[in-house]
């Protein structure tokens, strides 16, 4: 489980376009069971079949509800119908023993032949119910298109050319449960094809199998009662009756994705697998945990406690009693707790808990969250749009258990169902026949899907809402920061395909640039510090368009911003959108739609569908573009930007139905929060009877008990399995040539030949050692003008244009990265963190005919970019730093962990100053830097341009991604660059660039020497106004030099998704708690993510991390059962080790960063091979290594509160970094 965060669940289109669009905000309307890593969203492979004559079960005669989603489906009716009467093998056997009966002398041998065939009857039977993986007695054969099955109607059933697929929509007939298959092509890509393997030793970039299953799920309130049901249901089933199979999943999975969704109007549950055993087990897991859950069962009375909210004792012992408990509790017979006392006035003071409390306020915490959250209330006053179903803080704790099993019985019926699978013929086969065996059961339930529809809210306003509200401002903030958001509904009805692709390339218009006329207008206002709202968010039943900014200074802004923003669309209605601007963003979103990719395009294409499936719409028109883009390339061709004009007119200016909202910051918001919410505790405890008290304090009880009891043999045996035999013994390699002074240019040339569909991806790598350590702060202001100036030629706009029109997209970044020292490709041991490699990378992807155009983009963004362009520098530089500053309230766990690890090595501490807590102060300096002497400044940056372009060449690297003869291709251009265009200063030849696998990197002795003053203070608190916490402890596990066995990752990964999922997150509810282990810096963290509880608290549970391990060692839990459980953590650790499939660009980029990185494919087959044959010894030698493990230190992100609570709770004191403003840092002592 890592935390990051999930797939968009937008559709395709607006997926594709979003992919090329740099806003500066991102909406995130749907809410995760865990929080998950930006997974790339990927394209697909793909496929092509004609239509069986021999598929079955397709009448469609008689379904009495049968939706239709196609213009021709009665004809479709009569295609299915099987006319061939030629009698059955089966049919032709009956006739001749009929015959034969009639001799005497044959009577036994009929006996025996019936006998045979009844037999072979049975053996089909039981082996093709759909329980066996393996069997394929009665799979379609191999190229078959439609997929028939006897529980199901098909409705319609296409090929999709933009995907090369099939696409069947199926209605089951029992229960009217609708069932989309997505079928890729087997034929084109990779050697696997049996599905058998999670890879075949080698580059396999087949997709991913996917399932899913949604329900529309429309709230009432904002108890979060759709939030919490997302994850309760995966606390145990009937078939699965473990406390938390989705944890054992984690556990000991080959899953490539693993998580579930709540959206205002629909939750989802997604799984993915790259092995068809795995996938197979995923699928059934999640199909009994949302049709047959304890948690709706009396026997599941606590999961609504545990994972909702619940009330807990303040102070409580660890079993949950009140008191002193010397004995250490956990053995009282609940009927003699006495402690629990009868008067009021000694009653115990209660806190909330519950895992989704804690996850909602950290959301709630974030002002731009916040923003939206309100905005999308205020926007639709009329229908379910207005309520929270992740869940508000304030109101969750009024959610009751019969509201919880009520929801529950209303919407989780397969009539409210939509049901999605992506593999080969034989998982569409699968997939059916077990969705049937749940659901046929449940019967036809037309008031489920009924009552789940979600009506549209009409434009009711008169004029525009305006609201104020305020948010916890940060300590310092003061009277700034005001943040506002206007936000239109954009429709009242459903939308033509090609209006909804027009809203898509409207969007890239206004937004999709720094350069784009409605961004740059506000970037260029100085009214704040960076854009806000995201723009068009096409994923609900109505779409909405938002934008705005935040950081404003003064009150009096916001005003000014409102009117600056309905003025630039007043100006682009008068004076529309030149052909360039509309050329350059309909070349990218066509260039990102036709683009192909990995492993989880499943995952888009359910997601996808899911944007108008839900509301019973098609989902094929959903995620299919050729016509919608073919009529929008004819409307622009006849009208130009007047259907741009026409939209911003009718949709935006003219629409009343908008909210300006205001967030304005509240010193005191916090602490008022905090004291509301212990009024609402202490009201509901004196509203309580005493036996209702007691009956809080013996469930509390009980409930500790339940979480601290050891699941029985027979319940764990009950988790679905993999062995070790599932697992391919080799690791996944990807295609790597490599060649040395490519065309005699001193240049090292790195192809990756790989199926691409006709996409080149180009990267061009440049040392950038030689710029002087002081200046490094001065790195990220080259790349950002790098990627937004425009040249001598072409200003800002027309640069960025022109990029659009010639290419998939061009962009600059840093890597600062490890490497191993030389002579170290072979061994796994741990880095001294002084070998490293620093390199400006241009990276870009085109199609092979515009190869060409893309090297002469890299050329004039090396060396014709305009440094002279302050303002959209200062731009860049404010929005960076107001973004980073936005994150340490939504992800602390990552400023902590990586504040934590830059005490243990150079390249980590580097890291930190970066891209850390560090780099706010010295984006800051760098701001100031700007305004103080611009002219100084260019001559900074102008200088490090030319050291790094004039940079010996051996330093200098070219990696090339696509089809054989797109490489080809490539080559030539590719050479003419780096003879020809490149610059060569015969003169003043430049010093040969080190092999810094062998020497120290220029920048670690002064870096080696600022740590020592950086870090004097080892525990750290970073305070930001917050309601939850992120914790972080770590130290060092093993010395530089030291070898590192593969095993260590086994074990780390057995701590995440046990000891603290099962303590910290389960019982203590954390959203998010994690066990982390680098072999790189030999370092171990442990750190929590919105974690309700006060941080001392979570350290004390840090603290029995090491000995939850030795006890499970010392109580055989580790060894029993022939080491299943060590068998399931090796799983699940290389399952995270070879993930999804990779795009051709991910893939080639993998391999890249592995060839500089000095790993060789012995050591990676080394560490595999130690994964594997991880003992019970390995787990000892961790646990003890954590024990005793080196230099520790803590860092902790939460608020001022938090800290002093810690202080007077413990006497603990740390040194508190405070953001003052924006430039300066400040601990509570005062030292700046």
């Amino acid at each position: 489980m890592a935390d990051f965060e999930p797939i968009p669940g937008s559709s395709p289109l607006n997926a594709a376009a979003t992919d090329n669009k740099k806003k500066k905000a991102k909406k995130k309307k749907q809410l995760n069971h865990i929080d998950e890593e930006d997974v790339e969203t990927l394209s697909l492979a793909s496929s092509s079949h004609q239509i069986s004559a021999l598929e079955v079960g397709h009448d469609n005669s008689d379904s009495d509800d049968s939706d239709d989603y196609s213009n021709d489906t009665d004809n479709d009716d009569e295609e299915y119908e099987l006319t061939d009467h030629t009698p059955s093998l089966q049919q032709r056997s009956f006739f001749l023993c009929c015959r034969l009966w009639r001799r005497p002398k044959e009577r036994l041998r009929c006996i025996i032949l019936l006998t045979l065939i009844f037999l072979t009857i049975c053996a089909v039977y039981y082996f093709n119910d759909g329980t066996n993986p393996n069997n394929s007695l009665r799979r379609p054969p191999p190229g078959a298109v439609g997929v028939g099955h006897a529980s199901y109607d098909t409705i319609e059933s296409t090929f999709i050319e933009e995907y090369d697929a099939r696409l069947t929509l199926y209605k089951h007939r029992s229960t009217g449960a609708e069932f989309l298959a997505y079928v890729p092509d087997s034929t084109r890509k990779g050697p696997n094809t049996s599905g058998n393997n999670n890879n075949s030793g080698g580059y396999d970039p087949k997709p991913d199998k996917v399932f899913g299953i949604a329900f529309r799920t429309k709230p009432s309130s904002s108890t979060g009662v759709p939030h919490i049901l997302e994850h309760s249901v995966l606390c145990g089933s009937r078939k699965y009756p473990s406390r938390d199979p989705f944890a054992y999943l984690l556990k000991g999975s080959l899953q490539t994705f693993l998580n579930a969704f709540t959206y205002p109007d629909r939750t989802v549950y997604p799984v993915a697998s790259r092995n068809r055993v795995d996938f197979y087990n995923l699928m059934d897991v999640y199909l009994d945990a949302v049709f047959h859950p304890r948690a709706v069962e009396e026997e599941g009375w606590w999961v609504l406690r545990q994972e909702g909210w619940r009330y807990d004792v303040v102070g409580a012992n660890e079993d949950g009693t009140v008191g002193d408990d010397e004995s250490g509790g956990g053995e009282r017979d609940l009927a003699d707790v006495n402690y629990a006392l009868d008067s009021m006035i000694n009653r115990a003071e209660f806190e909330y808990k519950g895992v989704v409390f804690s996850e909602m306020k950290g959301a709630y915490s974030d002002p731009e969250g916040l923003i939206d959250r309100i905005s999308q209330t205020l926007l639709f006053p009329d229908n379910s749009y207005r309520f929270d179903s992740g869940g508000d803080p304030a109101v969750i704790p009024t959610l009751t258990r019969e509201e919880f099993v009520s929801f529950y019985k209303k919407y989780y019926h397969p009539t409210n169902s939509r049901l999605f699978v992506a593999g080969d013929e034989s998982d569409v086969y699968h997939a059916l026949s077990q969705a049937d065996r749940y659901m046929s059961p449940m019967g036809y339930n037309p008031e489920s899907r009924k009552d789940s529809a979600i009506v549209y809210q009409k434009r009711t306003f008169h004029k525009p809402v305006f609201e104020r509200r305020p948010y916890a401002a940060a300590p310092g903030e003061g009277d700034s920061g005001f943040m506002l958001c206007i936000t239109w509904l954009l429709n009242t009805q459903p939308t033509t395909s090609m209006m909804q692709l027009a809203w898509i390339v409207l969007d890239s218009l206004l937004l999709g640039k720094p350069s784009s006329p409605l961004t740059k207008a506000l970037e260029d206002s100085n009214l704040g510090e960076s854009t806000i709202g995201g723009g068009l968010d096409d994923t609900l039943l109505q779409s909405t368009f938002s934008i705005g900014m935040k950081g404003l200074k003064k009150r009096e802004d916001v005003n000014v911003l409102e009117g600056l923003i309905m003025n630039t669309l007043h100006k682009l209605d008068s004076d529309g959108f030149s052909e360039d601007d509309i050329a350059s963003s309909m070349n990218t979103i066509e260039f990102s739609l036709r683009e192909g990719g990995g492993g989880l395009r499943g995952m888009e294409i359910f997601l996808g569908a899911l944007s108008q499936w839900n509301y019973d719409q098609s989902p094929r028109e959903a995620i299919i573009y050729e016509d919608a883009l073919k009529m929008l390339k004819d409307e622009i061709a006849r009208t130009g930007s007047n259907l741009f004009q026409q939209m911003i007119r009718d949709t935006l200016i003219s629409n009343n139905h908008r909210v300006s909202l205001e967030l304005y910051p509240s010193a005191n918001l916090e602490e008022e929060q905090l004291q509301d919410q212990k009024i609402q505790i202490s009201t509901a405890q004196s509203r309580m009877s005493d036996g209702e008290y007691q009956n809080i304090i013996d469930e509390g009880i009980k409930l500790k008990q339940l979480q601290a009891m050891e699941e029985t043999p027979e319940v764990i045996a009950s988790n679905p399995s993999l062995s070790i035999s599932d697992i391919d013994n080799t690791p996944v390699e990807y295609p790597i040539h490599v060649e040395d002074n490519f065309a005699k240019s001193g240049i090292q040339l790195v192809l990756h030949e790989v199926e691409s569909d006709g996409i080149a991806y180009v990267d061009f790598g440049l040392d950038v050692s030689m710029v002087p350590y002081d200046e490094i702060a001065l790195l990220n202001s080259l790349v950002a003008l790098l990627n937004e100036a425009g040249t001598s030629d072409m200003n800002d706009a027309e640069f960025r244009n022109y990029i659009g029109k010639v290419t998939g997209g061009v962009s600059a970044n840093l890597q600062v990265m490890s490497v191993k020292p030389a002579g170290w490709d072979d061994e796994i041991k741990v880095l001294p963190g002084v070998n490293i490699l620093s390199m400006l990378f241009i990276r870009g992807k085109c199609t092979a005919d515009k190869i060409p155009d893309l090297f002469d983009v890299f050329t004039k963004i090396l060396m014709d970019i305009n440094l002279d362009s302050k303002d959209i520098l200062r731009n860049a530089l404010k929005s960076d730093l107001s973004g980073r500053k936005s994150s340490l309230t939504n992800r602390g766990h990552s400023f902590a962990d990586t504040r934590l690890r830059g005490r243990y090595s150079v390249r980590n501490f580097l890291g930190e100053k970066m891209h850390g807590y560090s780099s706010l102060d010295s984006s800051a300096a760098v701001l100031e830097a700007v305004d103080a002497d611009w002219a100084q400044f260019v001559l900074r940056l102008e200088n490090m341009r030319q050291a790094i372009i004039n940079g010996n060449r051996y330093g200098m690297i070219i990696n090339l991604t696509g089809d054989r003869y797109v490489l080809d291709a490539a080559m030539e251009i590719a050479e003419d660059f780096l003879v020809n265009k490149l610059p060569v200063d015969l003169g003043n030849p430049a010093p040969p660039t080190p092999d810094f696998r062998s020497v120290e990197h220029p920048w670690v002795a002064p870096a080696r020497e600022e740590m020592k003053g950086a870090f004097s203070s080892q525990d750290e608190g970073i305070a930001v106004p917050t309601q939850v916490a992120y914790v972080a402890e770590g130290g060092r596990m093993y010395d530089v030099g030291e070898d590192v066995s593969g095993s260590a990752s086994v074990v780390s990964h057995y701590l995440s998704t046990g000891y603290m999922w099962d303590v910290i997150r389960a019982k203590n509810g954390a959203y998010g708690a994690y066990s982390k282990f680098s072999s790189v810096d030999g370092v171990g963290t442990f750190f929590t993510y919105r974690d309700p509880n006060t941080p001392d608290t979570t350290l004390g549970l840090f603290n029995g991390a090491a000995q939850s391990v030795l006890d499970d060692v010392e109580s055989s839990a580790l060894t029993r059962d022939n080491n299943a459980a060590i068998t399931t953590a090796i799983i699940g650790t290389i399952g995270g080790l070879d993930g999804s499939a990779l795009s051709p660009r991910a893939a080639g980029w993998e391999a890249l960063i592995r060839h500089l990185y000095g790993e060789s494919t012995i050591s990676r087959q080394r560490h595999r091979n130690e994964i594997l044959k991880t003992t019970v010894d390995d787990f000892i030698d961790y646990a003890q290594r954590v024990n005793s493990w080196r230099e520790q230190s803590i860092a902790i992100v939460a608020s001022l509160s938090a800290f002093n609570e810690m202080k007077s709770r413990t006497g603990q004191e740390l040194s508190v970094l405070v953001q003052a403003n924006a430039d300066q840092e400040e601990d509570q002592s005062g030292e700046l």
